[in-house]
């Protein structure tokens, strides 16, 4: 691995650690951590980046921060960055749904310019807006 990547995922390390942190607010650590099922030594290694989520670990912290959309998307940019996998909600809903995955080989076949990925966007969108879902 290069030195630039690797400081790469030390930075998005720090970066997601800090998220968390900054998303638990006035809970402290120690009970963010009863709650995920972590020792505290642990969780303190990851807000200070040393660390970084395991996907089971991962998926209990954002059940228990419940970041809003934006702080959500943010997390998951560093996640993935990380991890190199989706965030596991997305991973579950690939092992419930097994069609997504041909949906999702259909979608990687196509040029994914910057309009295509709006479309997309627009008909899950729709989909999630007719079925009471939240839009992406």
């Amino acid at each position: 691995m290069s030195k630039n990547i690797g400081e790469s995922i030390e930075s998005f390390k720090k970066e997601l650690g800090r998220l968390i942190a900054d998303c638990r607010g006035a809970m402290s650590q120690r009970k963010l951590a009863s709650l995920v099922g972590l020792p505290p030594s642990n969780m303190k290694y990851i807000e200070d980046g040393v660390n970084a989520p395991s996907p089971e670990i991962y998926a209990k912290i954002i059940n228990a921060l419940n970041p809003d959309q934006d702080l959500r998307k943010t997390m998951d940019h560093f996640y993935t960055a990380i991890r190199k996998i989706p965030p596991p909600d997305i991973c579950d809903m690939f092992v419930q749904y097994e069609e997504m995955i041909e949906v999702m080989r259909i979608i990687c076949g196509q040029n994914m310019s910057e309009s295509t990925i709006e479309q997309i966007r627009k008909v899950f969108n729709s989909l999630t807006t007719n079925n009471g879902g939240q839009s992406i």
